[in-house]
C-alpha cells in the first residue's frame, strides 16, 4: 500500500540540503497522506487509465496516484524538486512514473495526447496562475476528460458559482461552458509545509460532451467576448456596457438590459452570444 511524504521525509530530502520553498512557484507541499489518498481516489473515479498530474513538488500525491493508474505523468516546473522525485521513486520502487521537468504552461499537451488514453488530471495548483492551468488544460488538452485540482478556497468558489449565481464571475462562465463542476474537499492550511495563509478546496471538473468550442468556435468567441465585456464591468446594468443596438437587440429577446451580468444564465448567454452574432454586433474581428 502508498505511503505518502512525512514531514520529516520532506525535512531529510529536501530542507536539510538547503532548499527553499519558492512563493512564485506555489510551493506549499502537502504532508497529509489521508488527503493525498482521498484526491488521488476521487481522481481514479471513472476507470481513467492515466493521470497528469500538474506540480508533484515532494510527491506525496504521486504516490498514491502511482497505485491507483497504470500510468502517472508527472509535470515539475523545479528542476532540483525533479530530480527528487525521480529519486524518491526509485527508492520505492515504483516505475510508472515519469517525470518531466517543465512549465506547464509551455508544456506540450498535444504530443502528449497522441496515444488516446483516457487521462484525467491532478495537483495542487499555484494560486497565481490556477485559472490559466486550468483554461488550458480544458481549451487544449482534449483528450483529458476531468480534472481534480485542489487551489485556493477563492478560486474554488469562483469555480463552483455557477452562472445566474450573484457569485459568478467571468471565469467561472466561461469554465462552465467546457466543463461541471463539483466541490471534493476542504483542505487547512495545517496540512502544508509550510503553511499557506488561507484554506484550499479540491474541486473536480468534468468535460462537458461537445463543447462550444469545438460545435461552433465562432459563437464561442463571440460569447467569451460578451462575458468578460460585461463582467468586466460586473456593477453596471448590460445597457451602460453594451452598444444602444446591441442592447436593442438583446430587449428584443427578452432579457431586460437593467440586469447585471451576474444575473444571467448560461442559456441566456448562449442565446444573446448567438443573436448578437446573427445580428453582425459580435466580437469584434
Amino acid at each position: 500500500m502508498a505511503t505518502g511524504v512525512s514531514k520529516s521525509e520532506l525535512n531529510r530530502r529536501l530542507f536539510s540540503k538547503g532548499f527553499e520553498p519558492s512563493r512564485a512557484l506555489g510551493q506549499n507541499f502537502l504532508v497529509d497522506a489521508n488527503i493525498a489518498r482521498k484526491i488521488a481516489v476521487e481522481a481514479s473515479s471513472g476507470q481513467r487509465v492515466r493521470a497528469i498530474e500538474i506540480g508533484p513538488g515532494a510527491g506525496s500525491l504521486t504516490m498514491f496516484l502511482a497505485e491507483l493508474f497504470e500510468r502517472v505523468l508527472a509535470i515539475e516546473a523545479d528542476r532540483r524538486l525533479a530530480i527528487e522525485l525521480r529519486a524518491l521513486l526509485v527508492e520505492r520502487d515504483i516505475d510508472n512514473v515519469e517525470v518531466v521537468h517543465d512549465d506547464v504552461m509551455r508544456f506540450n499537451f498535444l504530443d502528449a495526447g497522441v496515444d488516446l488514453l483516457p487521462t484525467v488530471a491532478v495537483g495542487n495548483l499555484p494560486y497565481n496562475i490556477a485559472s490559466q492551468i486550468i483554461l488550458r488544460l480544458l481549451e487544449q488538452a482534449w483528450y483529458i476528460e476531468s480534472l481534480v485540482v485542489m487551489v485556493q478556497a477563492e478560486m474554488a468558489d469562483r469555480l463552483l458559482s455557477a452562472a445566474g449565481n450573484r457569485n459568478a464571475s467571468a471565469f467561472g462562465v466561461h469554465v462552465g461552458l467546457l466543463a461541471t463542476t463539483k466541490a471534493v474537499l476542504t483542505v487547512p492550511p495545517s496540512v502544508f509545509v509550510p503553511s499557506p495563509k488561507v484554506g484550499s478546496k479540491v474541486v473536480r471538473l468534468d468535460r462537458v460532451r461537445d463543447p462550444l468550442s469545438i460545435v461552433d468556435p465562432k459563437l464561442y468567441t463571440t460569447l467569451l467576448w460578451l462575458i468578460r465585456t460585461t463582467f468586466g464591468h460586473r456593477r453596471q446594468m448590460l445597457r451602460h456596457v453594451l452598444t444602444s443596438e446591441q442592447s436593442a437587440v438583446v430587449k428584443s429577446m427578452g432579457i431586460e438590459v437593467t440586469r447585471r451580468p451576474e444575473s444571467l444564465l448560461m442559456d441566456e448567454w448562449i442565446a444573446m452570444a448567438r443573436r448578437l452574432e446573427e445580428a453582425g454586433l459580435g466580437a469584434p474581428s
